[in-house]
């Protein structure tokens, strides 16, 4: 796994870190053997408008409202319309004024209309909501909280506290009225009707007046600082706690020209009336992008010393570009749900390639190709577009966010920039305020392309799974040799055989040729004609495929390709094949790229990631050298690499950087590199670091992580102390994940199944990953009773997972039976190489191409100059 994956959470991705026993266990489905198939709901009735009137009970965390629902009839034949409204206590309904008759079962509301083809449905009720609506406060134990109220309610609880039609499939003007204590404020969608002082405090009065779903819907109040900004005539607003004024400029400086940025992308300017930001506490997603108004949890906010080496830039891009893509064009279906989260991933690349150009888009795209195979190979495969689900939240994964976002970088890839971007335009003007489905981009992409993405739509989106492609550089005697052969196993709905666009940079004395392929085959070999030895050769240099790519190459053009590749791309691809040679002179190549301080960080940091990979004693040397780099993101790579060495001077080396260091995130990488040293002295180091304070709880956590790693049980009174209630969140999270690593013993497992009972829902999803890192069977009874209690769908799916992992079952037949086709399917395609090497010697090649004067090699990018236009040939 990466050291440079997202350090925020996003949304409501709830991918995390891979167990143990997960590890290879993409054979599992992601839906379970009860799982229903899920279609779009009736709407007999379309809800046009809710007015909704809120009175908050904080001591009883209760809420009694009053809800007006202006409703038109779609069927002729309906009479009755239904209502999501979970755990009210339903006072009186009326519709159009008079008293209503009406059915509650505790999750539906049934009101009779008999025949009129509008009418304003009013309801009358009080509440305690479960999940919905939040109120935070302090306590005992966590005394420095501050007292808000904040809603979230996508996927679906807005039904907790509003009746509502709780589908995507619904938009509806809406506004919002409440009381909050006269020192607060309150923030919803839309615009600021009214503020007036009422007995008891302050009322608020929003109205939102472009429709939107229920998800959207958003009410956040507290004590709060408001900062404001225009741009173009937009109010920007960022409501933000008390006394963190200047790390909000400082965090939220780039909003505007993000605002402006995706509207000339897209050709769509922003689509509202006002962009607010809010900042509350205890938010248990990274961001949520409601209509006009976002909230974002405390860690986006960074002070002087985070902002080193972090940004929230991705995270607040990710949220404003869904005011375009799931706000503004709204999936249909929560099955198309990579509409809104895939271009939202996506977003977040291209606003860092506008910011900070071509490298750092394509590295980021990198890590989350990482992500989302660390999820396909470790968890599940499934199709992007998927029916099969128990509740829709279960399908927020890598899948969505991570592999949605790079399907659309491959279709950019396909089409070119000025299609691509002409389309998806097409598609938002086509779309706006609307409903979509995938089929809808395609038909946009298409329209102005001219060309057919059937296949490229089915494979990567509606078919599970992606290509693993192996491919074989060689050449001789004028050919050059590509072998490719596919070796993933074609199961779950994954395809046999994936079309893969290989592309391939082949760098002559003089310039470069590029190939352009289609790997149809499982097993393939494509013979080019090339009279000289190349220098290198880059395969899939623009990253067109969606999926795993190893390359081997001969060892000189691997080290050829790092020193002078003309893209950062090329090299860190190379830094990664020289890794796995681990001879002297691929150190002395990985070595000397590393110390070039023009060189992008991300090449140096696979590097310094390839030395540590190598685990030698001249790797480390270098290594030693480089810890005090001036880069911190390479000083972060570099001391993830002497994690891998178990010496004392590495275990010194690291103590020192965890113990003080510029930025926090290398401190935190230390001390996880420190615990995998497995040195005595590294337990007193790691124990002092427990209470170190920092931006996100990061070097804390990461001391954890660090003690897990070093295997000493004198760490378990420790980490059974960071488990309380009243630690900080992600340090009881990283000690209950820390614990299976200590111990097997009976005391720390029912600790953990004491944990599964906490208050707080994100450690609990971390107790289920522990406990089946455990691999106690004996937990199934606790999980099971945690199960049926369970209200959160991101934990019961965990668990549900975790019950069905815990049963041992053993590698099927079928996948042995496969691994031994592909020794004879590799075997054939050796045999066919030679023969199409023998057809080649036949063909004559082709020169290159003839200058007036003599061509110069194109400077490397990412060293203070731009690539040189590259010479093409197609076949």
């Amino acid at each position: 796994m990466s050291v440079f994956e997202r350090v925020h959470a996003r949304c409501r991705c709830h991918a995390g870190a891979i167990s143990a026993h997960e590890h290879g266990a993409s054979g599992r489905p992601f839906a379970f053997a009860n799982s229903p198939r899920n279609f779009e709901r009736d709407r007999p009735f379309l809800v046009e408008h809710l007015a909704l009137d809120l009175a908050l009970d904080f001591a009883k965390k209760s809420v009694a409202a009053t809800a007006t629902l202006k409703v038109r009839r779609v069927s002729p034949n309906a009479s009755a319309i239904a209502l999501d409204a979970i755990g009210f206590t339903i006072e009186r309904v009326e519709v159009s004024g008079k008293f209503a008759d009406y059915t509650y079962d505790g999750r539906s509301l049934r009101v009779e209309l008999g025949t009129v083809e509008e009418a304003s449905v009013r309801v009358v009720y009080t509440c305690t909501p479960r999940r919905g609506l939040y109120f935070i406060e302090p306590d005992e134990h966590r005394p420095h909280l501050p007292r808000q109220v904040w809603t979230q309610c996508q996927e679906e609880d807005a039904r907790h506290f509003v009746p509502c039609h709780d589908k995507p499939h619904v938009k509806m003007t809406t506004e919002l009225s409440v009381v909050v204590p006269e020192t607060w404020e309150a923030l919803s969608n839309g615009r600021l009707a009214s503020r007036d002082p009422v007995k008891g405090g302050v009322r608020f009065h929003w109205k939102m007046d472009d429709p939107h779903p229920s998800y959207l819907l958003t009410l956040v109040a507290g004590e709060l600082t408001i900062l404001e900004d225009d741009v173009d005539g937009v109010p920007l607003t960022y409501y933000v706690p008390r006394g963190r004024e200047e790390d909000a400029r400082r965090t939220f400086a780039e909003t505007p020209e993000m605002l402006r940025f995706f509207g000339r992308r897209f050709g769509v300017t922003y689509p509202w009336n006002k962009y607010a930001q809010v900042v509350v506490s205890d938010f248990f997603f990274g961001g949520m992008e409601n209509t006009t108004a976002t909230t974002l949890y405390e860690h986006v906010l960074l002070d002087e010393r985070a902002a080193l080496d972090v940004s929230s830039d991705d995270l607040i891009a990710h949220e404003l570009a869904h005011q375009w893509f799931g706000d503004y064009v709204t999936c249909r279906d929560w099955s198309e749900g990579w509409l809104n989260e895939g271009f939202a991933t996506f977003c977040e690349h291209l606003f860092r390639e506008h910011k900070l150009g071509l490298d750092e888009y394509e590295y980021g795209l990198k890590t989350d190709l990482g992500s989302y195979v660390s999820e396909a190979r470790g968890r599940y495969r499934r199709p992007i577009v998927c029916l099969d689900y128990d509740a829709p939240l279960d399908l927020f994964d890598r899948h969505l966010y991570e592999k949605g976002g790079l399907v659309l970088h491959a279709l950019r890839r396909i089409l070119g920039d000025d299609a691509f971007f002409a389309g998806v335009s097409h598609y938002v003007r086509s779309h706006g305020r609307g409903l979509v489905e995938t089929r809808d981009l395609q038909r946009s992409l298409e329209r102005v392309s001219g060309k057919s993405l059937g296949r490229a739509f089915e494979e990567m989106i509606h078919k599970a799974g992606h290509p693993e492609l192996e491919v074989v550089v060689s050449w001789d005697d004028g050919v050059l040799t590509l072998a490719t052969r596919q070796t993933h196993a074609a199961t779950d709905g994954v395809p046999q055989v994936f079309a893969v666009p290989l592309v391939v940079d082949v760098k002559h004395a003089e310039w470069v040729e590029r190939f352009e392929l289609s790997a149809t085959q499982r097993t393939q070999v494509f013979s080019l004609p090339c009279t000289k030895r190349p220098s290198f050769v880059v395969v899939d240099p623009d990253m067109r495929i969606v999926g795993e790519v190893s390359v081997r190459a001969p060892n000189d053009m691997l080290r050829a390709q790092l020193a002078t590749a003309p893209t950062s791309r090329g090299r860190w691809l190379a830094a990664a094949g020289l890794a796995k040679v681990a001879d002297k002179p691929s150190i002395d190549a990985l070595a000397s790229r590393l110390a070039d301080e023009t060189e992008f960080w991300g090449v140096r940091a696979e590097c310094a990631s390839g030395l540590g990979h190598t685990r030698k004693v001249e790797a480390f040397e270098v290594l030693a050298l480089h810890v005090t780099t001036a880069h911190p993101k390479v000083r972060r790579a570099v001391v993830d690499g002497l994690g891998a060495f178990r010496t004392t001077r590495a275990a010194e080396l690291l103590a020192t950087r965890a113990r003080s260091d510029a930025s926090y995130l290398v401190e935190a990488e230390a001390a996880r590199a420190l615990g995998r040293t497995r040195t005595g002295a590294a337990f007193e180091d790691l124990v002092a670091l427990l209470d170190r304070d920092s931006w996100a709880e990061v070097v804390r956590a990461a001391a954890i992580d660090g003690l897990g790693a070093l295997r000493d049980p004198r760490a378990i009174p420790h980490l059974r102390a960071k488990t309380r209630y009243g630690q900080p969140p992600r340090a009881r999270r990283a000690a209950a994940l820390a614990l299976p690593k200590l111990s097997e013993s009976r005391d720390e497992r029912e600790l953990l199944e004491d944990l599964l009972d906490d208050r707080d829902p994100m450690l609990r999803l971390d107790v289920a990953r522990a406990l089946l890192d455990f691999g106690d069977a004996r937990s199934r009874s606790a999980l099971r009773s945690r199960e049926q209690l369970e209200d959160d769908v991101r934990v019961r799916r965990k668990i549900r997972e975790v019950l069905r992992d815990l049963t041992g079952d053993k590698k099927s037949v079928t996948v042995e039976l496969e691994a031994e086709v592909e020794k004879l399917r590799a075997q054939a395609l050796e045999l066919e190489a030679r023969l199409q090497k023998l057809e080649a010697k036949a063909t004559p090649a082709r020169d290159a191409p003839k200058a007036k004067a003599t061509p110069k090699r194109a400077p490397t990018r990412g060293r203070g100059a731009k690539a040189a236009p590259r010479g093409t040939r197609k076949r």
